[in-house]
């Protein structure tokens, strides 16, 4: 298959239309720099050759226009198999297939939507794609001869059955005999019966796995059942070493219901003295809390009077420090006082500083006004000149007649009418021919106009005239002539239409031909001109003056006189006296304003330090003021809460004293009482209730293990009951019989699996051998294009495998993968391989036909000498293929032999 038209639109970068004509056999580069479209060209002919009209999933949704909703549509012209076609598709939106034959005159439509798209992809023997867009595997032919820019450009492209019998074909491989084919497939549907095709594991719900899994059931079956037999046999021993231990159990029981027994009056004698303790405790607790708390009360006593001593010793300290701080506080307040006078003394002086200063401003502003309206009004007379002079010139114009353009053509149009007119009328009327004998002189009458004329002998003279005319001879007679050919009236009165049009154009214009009228145009357009010329001279005035109008100018000057007026009020100056004025330095007046401010605030400032100190001395006096008052408050307040304390108990603070004294005594002898009880109290650990909640516990533990032990005893008699309902050893001897069953049919279809694995792989070894009988020609096309960019004296040779599936080079050192080499050996390989098979699908087989290779910046990773030899295999390829280059670098490509170019750039530009 080869290109002839290709139009893209609405994909991708490609917005407006963007074709490509003149397409066929040779060498085609199509060029542009990165990020422009090159790739998007290639992409847009394959979704048009493979993807389904209708589809619509998230890669056909990318290929509209950045931020549009716009449908791609393109449209292929291509040649296959003799015959020509044209293929409009469209996405998405406005999804629809159209597929033309090309009848030799036209197109005719074949086929549309689902089955144009069927027929396309058969023209390129592609498989069916699944859903959503095709990927690089349904490409077809394309799949072998594009080397587009995709993520699978560095891989060797695979075959699929399709493909493979179409290089069968190609190469002269004959196709496998019917018998044969059966024989693979009958060899292929057992083996499927045990193995998966691709990985040899072992079928999902195969037999074989199926009577594996009844096997391994069985044989888990009989390790149960033999394990519930063992286990029978141990729990018939267990019950009798249980026997044995309840009895013993019982025993120990017995034993420590005794010794309980034994222990309840000492519990009881124990339990006596322990209440006794207690209540002897509470007393204890009772009597040390009353201690403690007249204790406490009277060290609070003391406490409080201690402070008062010191607070009242604080308040007789802060007399003298407050006496200081009034000294220096009526210091602060006369030095405050003098700072302020000076600051206020300063700030007159600034006040008037600023007063000359406003009015040396108002003066040097009324000087700027003067100037701006003398300024003014020297505009103001220039434009009300100029405005004059324009509306002089729109009067003289107003008191002309309007005479357009399009009157004085009009005018000359119906002229030459009516001249063609009376052309055509002469072409239709009269023609007399007179030959003189001898020398004659001739009148000739028509319209109602004479020519005369002298005619020598044997001259020939033409007339024409319309309807009637006369040719008079001296001395032979008049020679009336008349027609009555009714063209001629039709002529006449058109003629006459147009001659009463043209009079009475030029009356309404008030001329004489039109000559006077086109004079009249003319100075009419030099009044229009000089018209022109005082607008434009007024307009650029008022542009320079940057205002709108000349009233607008005159306002302007109105305002500024108005605020001039008003600031020599202000002044109280007469505006004549101005100029004589003598004005005053401003910058002077400024700098005396900023020293006058500068002063202010550095008075301002020693007003500030004044004002602080006092403030703090007068801060630090009322905080000594307040520090003794505190001090005396808080030592009476604590001397009439020790007298509350006092006269609340009724007691002295000597009373208080010996009161806590006698406490003390009786706490003393309550704790000695305590310690005599405690002493009669055997330890914790050897008292008789510590010892039988020991017994009690070992009673509990030793009833658990009885209960256990029957329990034990009572679930294995149970489940050897269970066994021997059950029929254990008969269902035991039943499993085993078939499990011995089931592992012979194991072993049986194991036997089978292994056979039909083994002629399986005797099949694909020989057709392995039968696949390199066409492999090997299309290594030998690869090496050989292969060497020859590389120059020669290099060993490797490209090995591929029946699929295409792995790709090898054969070494000094043996087979390597290719993608072990670097990528120009890759990429080199990749454009030998699409020539190669380009050239054999063009040129070998039943059905050749030239094809279309695409290289899509193939030898980006190439040296310039063999870019020169690969350019080489471009040039011999391009007489029987179509090869599509998209570039960057158009300059590497110059050099082909009958190359087309295509600049994509400036084909978009024209489009857009």
């Amino acid at each position: 298959m080869i290109l002839r038209r290709l139009r893209v639109q609405h994909f991708r970068c490609f917005r407006n239309p963007v074709e490509l004509s003149g397409l066929s056999t040779g060498i085609h580069v199509i060029h542009a720099p990165n990020e422009t479209g090159k790739s998007s060209l290639v992409l847009a002919v394959a979704r048009a050759l493979f993807d389904r009209y209708s589809t619509k999933d998230r890669e056909i949704q990318q290929l509209r226009p950045w931020q549009t909703t716009l449908s791609p549509r393109i449209t292929l012209e291509f040649e296959t198999a003799g015959k020509r076609y044209r293929l409009e598709k469209s996405f998405l939106d406005d999804a629809s297939c159209m597929l033309e034959e090309w009848t030799g005159t036209r197109f005719e439509r074949l086929a549309d939507s689902q089955q144009a798209d069927e027929l396309v992809r058969g023209f390129l023997t592609s498989s069916v794609p699944g859903s959503g867009a095709t990927k690089v595997g349904h490409w077809g032919l394309a799949r072998l001869l594009w080397l587009n820019q995709s993520a699978e450009r560095q891989e060797v492209p695979q075959l699929d059955t399709p493909l493979k019998a179409r290089l069968l074909e190609t190469v002269g491989v004959a196709a496998l005999s019917d018998e044969e084919q059966a024989l693979l497939k009958a060899i292929e549907v057992a083996y499927g019966q045990f193995y998966t095709p691709k990985k040899g594991k072992l079928v999902a719900g195969g037999d074989l796995l199926q009577v594996e899994e009844h096997v391994r059931a069985l044989d888990d079956e009989v390790k149960r059942l033999n394990q519930r037999k063992v286990e029978t046999a141990r729990l018939a021993d267990g019950i009798t070493d249980n026997h044995y231990a309840l009895a013993s159990l019982l025993e120990e029981q017995k034993d420590y219901e005794l010794k309980l027994a034994d222990l309840h009056e000492r519990i009881e004698q124990e339990a006596q003295l322990e209440r006794q303790a207690v209540l002897r405790e509470k007393d204890v607790e009772s009597q040390r809390l009353q201690q403690r708390n007249l204790d406490q009360k009277q060290r609070d006593i003391l406490v409080r009077q201690q402070k008062v001593t010191q607070y009242e010793a604080l308040a007789a300290q802060k007399e003298s420090a407050i006496q200081a701080a009034q000294e220096v506080c009526g210091r602060a307040e006369e030095g405050l006082r003098d700072a302020t006078d000076r600051f206020k003394a300063q700030q007159g002086e600034l006040e008037k500083a600023e007063l000359r200063l406003d009015r040396g401003r108002l003066l040097e502003g009324t000087r700027e006004l003067l100037e701006e309206q003398r300024r003014l009004e020297g505009l103001v007379k220039q434009g009300t000149r100029l405005a004059n002079a324009g509306e002089t010139s729109r009067r003289k114009t107003a008191a002309l007649k309007v005479l357009s353009d399009s009157d004085v053509k009009r005018t000359e149009d119906v002229q030459r009418k009516m001249e063609q007119a009376r052309a055509r009328l002469e072409v239709q009327g009269i023609e007399v021919v007179f030959k003189a004998e001898s020398t004659q002189n001739i009148e000739w009458e028509a319209e109602g106009h004479t020519i005369r004329h002298k005619v020598s002998k044997d001259d020939q003279k033409v007339f024409t005239g319309v309807s009637a005319a006369g040719l008079r001879i001296k001395g032979v007679g008049l020679l009336s002539v008349r027609t009555g050919a009714e063209e001629v009236g039709k002529l006449q009165a058109e003629l006459e239409k147009y001659r009463k049009e043209l009079a009475r154009r030029l009356r309404e214009q008030g001329v004489g031909d039109l000559a006077g009228l086109r004079k009249a145009w003319e100075a009419q357009q030099l009044l229009l001109q000089e018209q022109q010329k005082h607008e434009d001279a007024l307009s650029t005035f008022l542009e320079t003056a940057d205002v709108e109008s000349v009233e607008a100018l005159q306002q302007k000057l109105r305002e500024v006189q108005g605020d001039t007026g008003g600031r020599v009020a202000q002044l109280g100056i007469p505006e004549e006296g101005l100029a004589a004025y003598p004005f005053a330095d401003v910058i002077s007046l400024a700098e005396e304003v900023k020293v006058c401010k500068r002063e202010v605030k550095a008075r301002e400032k020693a007003r500030e330090e004044a004002e602080t100190a006092y403030r703090k001395a007068e801060r630090q006096l009322q905080a000594l003021i307040q520090e003794r008052k505190g001090a005396l408050g808080t030592a009476h307040t604590l001397r009439l809460e020790v007298q509350s304390q006092l006269g609340a108990m009724g007691l002295t603070l000597e009373q208080l004293g010996a009161e806590v004294e006698k406490a003390g005594t009786e706490l003393a002898r309550l704790e000695n009482m305590l310690q005599g009880l405690r002493a009669q109290l055997p330890r914790p650990e050897e008292r008789a209730a510590t010892r039988r909640q020991q017994l009690q516990e070992a009673h509990a533990r030793v009833a658990d293990s009885v209960k256990r032990t029957r329990e034990e005893i009572i679930r294995a008699e149970t489940l050897i009951g269970q066994a021997a309902a059950e029929g254990l050893y008969s269902q035991l001897c039943d499993v085993e019989e078939k499990l011995a069953l089931m592992k012979e049919r194991a072993h049986q279809l194991q036997t089978r699996a292994r056979a039909t694995e083994r002629l399986r792989n005797l099949a694909l070894a020989w057709q392995e051998q039968v696949s390199r009988t066409f492999v090997g020609p299309i290594e030998k096309e690869i090496h050989s294009r292969l060497e020859h960019i590389r120059g020669g004296g290099r060993p490797e040779h490209l090995v591929l495998n029946s699929e295409f599936s792995e790709a090898q080079m054969q070494t000094s050192a043996g087979l390597r993968p290719l993608d072990s080499f670097s990528w120009g050996t890759q990429e080199q390989t990749l454009f030998a391989l699409r020539l190669a098979l380009g050239s054999l699908l063009s040129t070998r087989g039943p059905r050749p036909e030239p094809q279309l290779v695409v290289l899509d910046d193939a030898l980006v990773n190439t040296d310039a000498a063999r870019h020169r030899r690969a350019l080489e295999l471009i040039e011999s390829a391009g007489d029987a293929l179509q090869v599509l280059i998209l570039t960057a670098f158009p300059e590497r490509y110059r050099t082909l032999r009958g190359l087309k170019e295509f600049d994509l750039k400036a084909l978009s530009c024209e489009s857009a």
